[in-house]
Order: C-alpha cells, then sequence, then structure tokens
C-alpha cells in the first residue's frame, strides 16, 4: 500500500510541476514613469521608450469607467487633473492591436 502511495505521489508531483513558465525580465521592466503621485491638479506620465504609432492612452476610473483616452500620446503625456474626481485612476498604453503595452495607476487628491 505505502509503495502505490509513494508511486501515485511521485505521479502526480511530476505532472503538477513538470511545466515551469519562463519569465523574462522584459516582462517586469516598467516602461513609464508617472509624477506627481498622488497628484492634485495636474499629472505627467512619461514614457522611456520609443511609443509605438498608432498608440492609444486610456485612463479608467477605479469601477473601470472610461475617463480619457488619447490617441498617439507621444512619449511624454500631460494630463489636466481639473475634471478629474478625487480617487484611484488605472491608465494603459496599447498598441495598434490593442495590446497593452504598459499601465499603471495614480491617485488624484483634492
Amino acid at each position: 500500500m505505502k509503495c502505490i502511495f509513494l508511486i501515485l505521489f511521485s505521479v502526480f508531483s511530476l505532472a503538477s510541476f513538470g511545466q515551469v513558465k519562463r519569465v523574462t525580465m522584459s516582462e517586469h521592466v516598467k516602461r513609464t514613469v508617472i509624477y506627481p503621485n498622488p497628484a492634485r491638479s495636474f499629472i505627467q506620465i512619461q514614457f522611456k521608450q520609443q511609443v509605438p504609432v498608432p498608440a492609444l492612452l486610456v485612463v479608467y476610473n477605479f469601477i473601470g469607467k472610461k475617463q480619457l483616452e488619447l490617441t498617439n500620446p507621444g512619449m511624454n503625456v500631460y494630463l489636466d487633473l481639473s475634471e478629474f474626481r478625487r480617487g484611484l485612476y488605472i491608465f494603459q498604453f496599447k498598441d495598434k492591436n490593442g495590446q497593452i503595452i504598459d499601465s499603471g495607476k495614480f491617485q488624484v487628491e483634492k
């Protein structure tokens, strides 16, 4: 009985741990710098690398409602926050295929 248990345990262990995902450093590198964060009247989003054209910058509030959408934003984006309410916001840079290039969050304090 112990032998059967040991064999089954070995087989299931190999099956569940046999697939290892390879993670490269580029998957974890932030491509944007956001300042000031938290912000009151404006925020600047600076892209560290050349932004692919066409590109899209989309800003969502914390419940997922789209607040802003900019086409071909460039490497430095200055956002006027006068129309933004206090809270947490999420931004996404997307390429022409809709793939997310980078994302982040910022907080608006008023």
